[in-house]
């Protein structure tokens, strides 16, 4: 699993953009499926790879999981017409092609999502059983890792770190400060915060916007309140020194002129 983190990222970033509940035409029950596909199925992919530790333990995991079939020497079920036609003819080039085939199509429609999610669990699956090696190149596993929760990961299951419930929200602030919509942005951290109030990042992101916001005074406090809950927040961290809270020397009094109509002063 060799994809640079920032692809990872960008498209983990865009399915979040994609599944967000509040896509326009999309009545209450869509909302709800695409919240879910994203919290059950998205989400937790990009936590295990965006950590290069647990990336290394799904990847052990895999060769453990691949290597007990294999001396089951069992026969995988298979429903999709690619994968048979991958069991049947295994090569790392062909599995790439297939799954570049069928990724781009996952989120198209949220009716498709379960159907090709199939098809590249079943692609991964006999990918793991038909190589000698497992050492994914970029592009291969990351597409399959990323896209879906493979049947494999349900066999082999993993640890995974704990997740925020403000998730959804801080990806999506995230991706309006890149594009410096500090105002779509403010609105998904308020939600963020209600969800998780004793979020760092949260706080962090807060200040970031704030500060570009002109609010220098409150955007300090939002650091502040971030390195409170973590000092090693390195939003916090880089931003905080960069706001410059400037007071205001008192307003100079006008001067008393003693005696009616300033007659009299001294």
């Amino acid at each position: 699993m060799t994809t640079d983190p920032a692809q990872i990222r960008k498209k983990f970033l865009k399915l979040a953009k994609i599944l967000h509940p509040d896509v326009f035409g999309r009545n209450t029950e869509e909302k709800e499926s695409a919240t879910k596909y994203f919290s059950k199925m998205v989400s937790p992919a990009y936590q295990l790879l965006n950590s290069d530790r647990e990336r290394g333990e799904y990847l052990a995991t895999l060769r453990m999981f691949a290597q007990g079939r294999k001396q089951k020497d069992e026969t995988p079920t298979l429903s999709s017409e690619l994968a048979q036609k991958l069991y049947r003819i295994p090569h790392e080039i062909t599995y790439k092609q297939y799954v570049e085939q069928v990724s781009p199509k996952q989120y198209e429609t949220l009716d498709s999502i379960m159907e090709y999610t199939a098809t590249l669990s079943e692609l991964n699956l006999v990918y793991l059983l038909t190589q000698t090696s497992l050492s994914f190149s970029s592009g291969s596993s990351t597409a399959s890792s990323f896209d879906n929760q493979t049947t494999i990961a349900e066999a082999a299951p993993v640890a995974k770190p704990a997740q925020s419930p403000a998730l959804r929200n801080l990806n999506m602030a995230e991706l309006f400060i890149n594009k410096k919509q500090w105002s779509e942005a403010s609105k998904e951290l308020l939600s963020a915060e209600k969800l998780d109030p004793n979020n760092a990042k949260v706080y962090a992101l807060k200040g970031l916007v704030q500060m570009n916001q002109n609010a220098a005074a409150i955007a300090k406090a939002s650091f502040q309140k971030a390195l409170k809950l973590d000092p090693k927040e390195p939003t916090a961290l880089k931003f905080i020194n960069q706001v410059s809270v400037t007071t205001k020397p008192p307003e100079k009094q006008p001067e008393k002129k003693g005696g009616l109509f300033g007659w009299g002063k001294k």
